[in-house]
């Protein structure tokens, strides 16, 4: 037994290589990863209690608590991986050489990594997108989730999670419907059949939003006589919101016209619908043919 613990000793101390005139055993490696899990847990604890007990009470909002929150565990990591590579005995200045190789690395096949998780960076810090936003990119339409090193979470209206990449939000036209309001405008067309009352229809609309529930009073609802069209008097309804998601806008304008439809019948307003008037050359005998 005691030739085994000695064994197992030497071991314990073997030199495996030197950095530098600093001599790596298996113990400063051990230990240096055990500080390094360690820290990346803490990491990760702290960064958490940050981002939902510290700034809440400072009132920082849902966004900016979440940018903070990733921005503080990236730091602590670094921090945590410095104090790991000083107990395993690997000096710093060993990382220009490791930076040299990895800028090389980098630049053969590793951009789109490095482009993202940058581009993720950028988010955070800038914030032109935050969690909690509702957008729209490439014809997506949903509430950013998360931001994370390489991907953003997008939450679209059927309930799945779209990961587009940071660099996309950054490259790509984004329509941010919460930047810097959480109201969204709901528009509602219908057409209504020649000879109808216009101001009438006018009326009956500007009901339907104050009958509606979650359509809000200020900014006030407005209707648009749009155009004089082939087949119907075209008017729009625009109606101010606070949908919390895309399924939320959708919802609203769907009450707007359940509404709609059921005041203007009550009304006598009929909703127009395409026609085709079909005109006979009575100039000369219509012939009939009947085919068996």
């Amino acid at each position: 037994m005691e030739e085994v613990l000695a064994r197992l000793a030497e071991i314990w101390k073997y030199p495996l290589f030197n950095v530098d005139g600093n001599t790596i055993t298996p113990k400063k490696l051990v230990i240096a990863l055990a500080v390094f899990l360690a820290g990346l847990f803490l990491a990760r604890l702290i960064a958490r209690r940050i981002g939902s007990r510290l700034l809440p009470r400072l009132h920082v909002g849902r966004g900016p608590a979440v940018a903070i929150q990733k921005l503080a565990y990236y730091l602590l990591l670094v921090v945590v991986a410095m104090v790991a590579l000083q107990l395993a005995g690997v000096p710093l200045a060993v990382f220009t050489i490791i930076g040299g190789a990895l800028a090389l690395g980098v630049g053969f096949g590793s951009q789109n990594v490095v482009n993202n998780f940058i581009s993720g960076l950028i988010l955070l810090i800038e914030r032109p997108i935050k969690v909690g936003d509702l957008i729209e990119v490439d014809g997506k339409r949903g509430v950013v989730e998360a931001i994370g090193a390489r991907a953003t979470d997008l939450r679209n209206v059927e309930g799945a999670d779209c990961l587009l990449p940071n660099s996309m939000l950054l490259e790509s036209a984004v329509v941010n419907w919460h930047h810097h309001d959480d109201r969204v405008r709901a528009r509602v067309a219908v057409g209504v059949a020649y000879g109808s009352p216009c101001e009438r229809v006018r009326e009956l609309l500007l009901q339907v939003a104050e009958e509606v529930e979650d359509v809000l009073t200020d900014p006030d609802p407005a209707v648009l006589f749009r155009e004089f069209g082939d087949n119907s008097l075209a008017f729009e309804l625009l109606a101010w919101c606070r949908p919390g998601n895309a399924f939320d806008w959708l919802r609203i304008e769907s009450e707007l016209r359940f509404a709609i439809d059921r005041l203007f019948s009550e009304n006598g307003i009929v909703i127009a619908f395409p026609q085709r008037d079909v005109h006979l050359d009575t100039t000369a005998p219509v012939r009939v043919e009947m085919v068996q």
